[in-house]
């Protein structure tokens, strides 16, 4: 096993000072963002604000991850997903969809300007703009029912907080009638989206908290499918939402992906802005623009990276080299989501890129990353079995922090892309399922973004100044870099203690 574990208090309560220096003036409190296929009594009005969602597609396998975020009484909460035969449910870390907001979401940098010899030109203080996600907005009880019950019960267990099983049915109805008398919350307006999934062949995993378990003890949870996979369940998706639902996904593959059956959209870039007055651009409401055009079904690309799970950067202040996965490991020790915090011994690549801490040894020419365990066995389990053709998995995480790991799955490390795909859909785009597919444009999208057109920036030049938009104005944005990763995984800190503390309030009431 080439994971280690190392705990350094001193280092935490220092990385942790450091990212909240500052940041506590950025962090705004997060929309609650409620789960795919998330149900609860009907009585209770709940509406959807947001959703936000991970998918992993390789040719062995397709992985769905879902931040469950639910305010209520624990007993009437209950969720359920659409799965192929074969489907499992494991949990995951809020971690991971932190790390991939704070490294992927779009900043826009204010242009620089020339103003007229006033010794003022260029960047200036708070030049840098980071927008909101939502844009402001197991044991193994495979068994028949028997007794003629037209639902049979696949498997049954638990995972985490959770208790799950996992069905499989042909006849309409039975399925909300199975859930409505075994006790899961579920309103009998869904019965006609699970009947047509029911008849399209689909399995189905239902998940609600084991008894004694609070609503602050949600963890997020991922649904790992055999074979490839390239649609998301937008009509199961579509339980609990209101007019317009803001959505943000990403697509960890071979290449960058896009949408085959929603039209993608492009942001008008040319005419971004910058108001030095007031620190602010009009990122927003060119993004809705862009988002409003037609019927609103339209989906626009933020960022496209190849190599970020596994590729390293240099940090311009610190100079020193840091990674995703670093930033992953001490983002979920932050969070409490490990005892201690997780080393790596990834591969390193001739080209510089490094990723982890333990810069591993040069990956095999095929590059396919594996995980030599059968699911569900322990990483140092005798059964499991390295094999020196590929990358082993486990040199992307620790036991209890694995979805990197995870994504990596039948995947050539050198080809893997991260793709952020954005909408605010209307109801009624729910209707039909999202299929993903490879982008004829293999390149990246930066998610930084330089203004191109100055307003007020006598602000910034000061009075009597003339100024203008000087020719640095066209250089192309810089890299992003880890001060704003820290600034953003700071915030993401803030938010998911405040949610939890929030939560156990409710579950005290």
């Amino acid at each position: 096993m080439n994971a280690l574990r190392l705990a350094p208090r001193a280092a935490r309560i220092a990385l942790t000072s450091l990212l909240l220096t500052g940041a506590l003036a950025t962090v705004a409190p997060s929309d609650a963002k409620a789960c795919g296929g998330c149900f609860h009594p009907p009585a209770i009005p709940t509406v959807v604000s947001g959703h936000r969602m991970v998918m992993a597609v390789s040719t062995e396998q397709s992985t769905l991850w879902d931040q469950i975020q639910y305010a209520g009484e624990p007993e009437e909460f209950a969720w359920v997903l659409p799965v192929k035969p074969g489907a499992r449910v494991e949990t995951a870390t809020a971690a991971f969809f932190e790390v991939l907001e704070g490294t992927m979401q779009t900043r826009i940098q204010q242009p620089f300007v020339d103003c007229g010899g006033s010794g003022s030109d260029g960047l200036g203080c708070g030049s840098m703009e980071m927008q909101a996600d939502f844009a402001g907005a197991a044991e193994d009880g495979a068994n028949s029912a028997g007794g003629g019950d037209p639902v049979d019960v696949v498997h049954q267990g638990t995972v985490g907080p959770y208790e799950t099983v996992t069905l499989s049915t042909e006849e309409p109805g039975a399925l909300n009638t199975w859930l409505d008398s075994h006790g899961y919350a579920v309103d009998e307006s869904t019965q006609p989206i699970i009947d047509a999934y029911v008849a399209e062949g689909f399995d189905f995993i239902a998940l609600r908290l084991l008894p004694g378990k609070g609503v602050q003890e949600m963890t997020p949870v991922r649904v790992v499918s055999p074979g490839a996979g390239l649609s998301l369940p937008l009509r199961m998706v579509a339980v609990g939402t209101g007019a317009q639902t803001p959505i943000v996904l990403y697509v960890v593959g071979e290449g960058r992906y896009t949408v085959q059956n929603f039209p993608e959209v492009r942001l008008q870039t040319s005419l971004l802005s910058w108001n030095f007055r007031t620190s602010e651009s009009n990122y927003q409401e060119l993004r809705l623009l862009a988002l409003g055009q037609g019927d609103g079904r339209g989906f626009l690309t933020t960022s496209a990276s190849q190599g970020l799970l596994s590729g390293g950067f240099v940090d311009p202040q610190s100079f020193q080299p840091m990674s995703f996965l670093d930033l992953y490991a001490q983002q979920a020790f932050n969070n409490g989501e490990t005892a201690e915090l997780c080393q790596t011994s990834a591969p390193s690549f001739s080209g510089g890129s490094t990723t982890g801490t333990g810069g591993g040894p040069r990956p095999p020419s095929n590059g396919v990353v594996r995980n030599p365990c059968p699911a569900g066995e322990p990483w140092d389990s005798p059964a499991c079995m390295p094999n020196s053709d590929f990358i082993d998995a486990r040199q992307f995480g620790c036991e209890d922090l694995d979805d990197v790991a995870t994504a990596l799955e039948g995947l050539h490390l050198e080809d893997v892309w991260v793709t952020r795909l954005e909408a605010n859909l209307p109801r009624a785009a729910f209707a039909t399922d999202l299929v993903l597919q490879a982008s004829k444009k293999q390149e990246p999208v930066a998610s930084t973004l330089q203004a191109t057109i100055a307003v007020e920036a006598d602000a910034f030049c000061g009075a009597g100044a003339v100024p203008r938009l000087g020719e640095d104005a066209k250089r192309p944005p810089p890299k992003p870099w880890v001060g704003f990763y820290g600034l953003a995984l700071a915030g993401a800190a803030l938010a998911y203690a405040a949610r939890r503390v929030t939560a156990r309030r409710a579950s005290v009431r």
